[in-house]
């Protein structure tokens, strides 16, 4: 008995002893899961029970130079159902209730409702309205949340440089896109409950963040300069018939761009957004290039500014091309080929370069490669191998041909004029401050490398203001009243780059250049796409070039230099401070079209004389007359109709030109009217 008695204890005592120790070892293990294992287990806890959905960010405003917003964030409200238990709490008439609040079919909310999901958008970042009806409604199962949308109470204006932030919050082109990680704050998460199985919890609440705001970003953009650019080339693009245009305000030491600005004929506010074509378009400069082609010479020594070149009378053949000129010319200096535009002139200086010097003289200037600015998709141009600049495209890009660039390029290479030979990097964003207002960064003036001497950039300088202001200049209709303007015309051929080929009848108009000449402030570019025959650089961007250089100098509180004096008409003198109308005066004069009385052809409709005029001189007059013209022939013109002193009825004229003047001589000398008007001119002027 007692031996019995003996063995249960011992096998009672035993087990007491394995559950002690087992509990010993749960104590433990529950030790451990606490201390060591237990922040983990509580994660997985989380990560198995609940779900995070990110919402739009809170981004920082986008301002202009001055503080006026571009780009602001705003509160909306987004509807979201559970879906089970939408379904089944509901009738389809309710739901067919909540489809109309929300404005869209009962069909796609039903397909929404049935795809399976716990949880599904009905509406993203509604209208207030819309919001509010879905909340009267009241129905199980449905819920707003509070987002902040992107909206833009500028409406398109600057679009493609500020660009499109998506619904979630994420940049998607131009400035928002470039500094989103920025601009964006920190991101609010939607936290969604569920059981172990992933079924949603009926009755769990819907928790998110507090919203961060980003950082505020300030544009070096003029948002008034900006929009009377945009006008300005909408108009434009109107009048002449291009299918798009591109302008650009750059201050010529700093980089800052005041204006990058571009206009569509299919305006589109959503590709607008999307697509920049002042930095993102490449088009063929044409003779705009005949500016740096000067520089890259002058700073080679090939050529002097009294270099004298012979144009061939207009006609100059190299291996089995042959190139013309507008005029006949002979002898020419350098300052006159930039004068006169002589794409002679301009081929015989790029083949006494020489492929490697040239190619690398524009590589210095920014060309064929990106200029740095930050804003995304930058093209690079197109400067081809050197395997292509053989004789024929040699001379051909030495009036810009066979190379293609973009317009902030453009506007950059002249900037290096303007400043004494420094490219500059350009810039869109000024500084980025936090939501305390302290300053995350600011941009400051960057120096990418000399082009040319100081030297070498003011002779350019002091050149390429004949084609503003000489007799013969090719961009009369740039003059700024009371300031000198230096720059260059363009025309050339529009290319279809898919398919390798030019657009018979159709060409880019162009016109870059910087004020005052003396002491530069700005370098403003002005590009027509695509314009019609006859639309010269200097008679369609020209005149947009006046009205935004003239705006941003009254902007900007440029004042004007002392009085000078020029020739205005064949009574004498007068002063540039006399006003716009005599600034007007002196820029008909200058253009060679003092013989043709406009003032009576302006009063009592009879038409001027255009004898002996040029095509594009006398798309000038025309143009300034409000008369319409149809043209025939080439060179300059030799007959017209209706005669000159007659009526112009119904406002038309009709030109016929040849090589050849009225009087015999070549065309490219003055007629004897102009002669006799010059004479008298320098007579007065003593």
């Amino acid at each position: 008995m007692n031996s019995g008695w003996r063995r249960r204890a011992a096998r009672i005592g035993a087990l007491a002893a394995m559950l002690c120790g087992l509990l010993g070892l749960v104590l433990l293990r529950l030790i451990l899961l606490v201390s060591v294992d237990g922040a983990e287990l509580v994660k997985l806890a989380r990560v198995e029970h609940t779900s995070a959905l990110k919402l739009a960010a809170v981004r920082g405003a986008i301002v202009d130079r001055s503080g006026r917003p571009l780009a602001l964030s705003a509160q909306a409200q987004s509807v979201y159902a559970r879906s089970a238990a939408l379904l089944g709490r509901t009738t389809s008439a309710e739901r067919a209730r909540l489809a109309r609040a929300l404005g869209a079919s009962p069909a796609r909310v039903e397909a929404l409702l049935r795809r399976g999901a716990p949880f599904v958008w009905l509406g993203r970042q509604l209208e207030p309205a819309k919001a509010a009806q879905v909340g009267k409604l009241g129905l199980a199962g449905v819920g707003l949340v509070t987002e902040y949308r992107r909206f833009y109470p500028e409406g398109a204006l600057a679009g493609s440089v500020v660009g499109l932030a998506g619904l979630d919050g994420q940049g998607l082109s131009g400035v928002e896109l470039r500094y989103d990680a920025t601009v964006r704050g920190a991101p609010v998460k939607l936290r969604l409950y569920h059981d172990a199985l992933g079924h949603q919890m009926l009755y769990a609440p819907v928790a998110s963040d507090q919203a961060v705001v980003g950082a505020r970003l300030e544009l070096t953009l003029d948002l008034s300069l900006q929009a009377l650019a945009e006008r300005e080339l909408r108009d434009e693009v109107a009048a002449s018939g291009a299918r798009a245009a591109s302008a650009v305000v750059l201050d010529p030491f700093s980089g800052e761009l005041l204006v990058l600005a571009n206009v569509s004929a299919q305006a589109d506010p959503q590709d607008g957004r999307l697509h920049d074509g002042a930095i993102q378009d490449a088009f063929e400069p044409g003779s705009t290039i005949k500016g740096i082609l000067a520089a890259i010479a002058l700073a080679d020594g090939v050529v002097r500014p009294q270099t004298r070149i012979f144009c061939e009378q207009g006609k100059f053949r190299v291996d089995k091309a042959v190139i013309h000129d507008e005029g006949r010319h002979g002898w020419l200096e350098l300052g006159d080929i930039l004068e006169v535009s002589s794409n002679i002139g301009a081929a015989k200086i790029a083949l006494a370069l020489g492929a490697r010097r040239y190619y690398d003289g524009l590589v210095a200037f920014g060309f064929g490669h990106k200029s740095g600015i930050d804003l995304p998709g930058e093209a690079s141009g197109l400067l081809g191998g050197l395997r292509q600049w053989r004789r024929v495209g040699l001379a051909t890009r030495g009036f810009g041909q066979g190379l293609a660039v973009t317009p902030l390029q453009l506007a950059v290479a002249y900037a290096a004029v303007a400043n004494g030979g420094a490219i500059v990097r350009p810039y869109v964003v000024k500084a980025a401050y936090d939501s305390a207002g302290s300053a995350i960064f600011r941009q400051t003036p960057q120096v990418l490398r000399r082009a040319i001497s100081p030297a070498v950039a003011h002779t350019v300088n002091t050149l390429l203001r004949r084609t503003v202001a000489g007799q013969h200049g090719t961009a009369h209709l740039a003059q700024v009243a009371d300031f000198t303007v230096a720059g260059k015309t363009g025309t050339a051929q529009m290319v279809d780059f898919r398919a390798r080929r030019y657009l018979k009848g159709r060409s880019v108009a162009s016109f870059v250049g910087f004020l005052p000449a003396e002491a530069p402030r700005l370098v403003v570019l002005v590009v027509l796409y695509d314009v019609g025959p006859g639309h010269f650089g200097g008679l369609v961007a020209a005149p947009v070039f006046r009205e935004i250089a003239a705006a941003a100098l009254r902007g900007l509180n440029v004042a004007a230099p002392g009085p000078r004096f020029v020739e205005a008409s064949l009574l004498g003198a007068v002063s540039e401070g006399a006003g716009q109308q005599a600034s007007s005066a002196a820029g008909i004069e200058a253009a060679d079209l003092s013989a043709r009385s406009l003032a009576p052809a302006a009063a009592d409709g009879r038409a001027p004389d255009f004898a002996g005029l040029s095509l594009r001189r006398a798309l000038v007059l025309a143009r300034r007359l409000g008369v319409t013209v149809s043209a025939s022939g080439h060179g300059y013109v030799v007959r017209q109709e209706p005669l000159p002193g007659t009526s112009l009825s119904g406002h038309s004229l009709a030109l016929f030109l040849a090589p050849d003047g009225r009087d015999g001589r070549p065309a490219s000398r003055p007629s004897k009217t102009v002669g006799r008007a010059n004479r008298a001119r320098r007579r007065a002027s003593g």
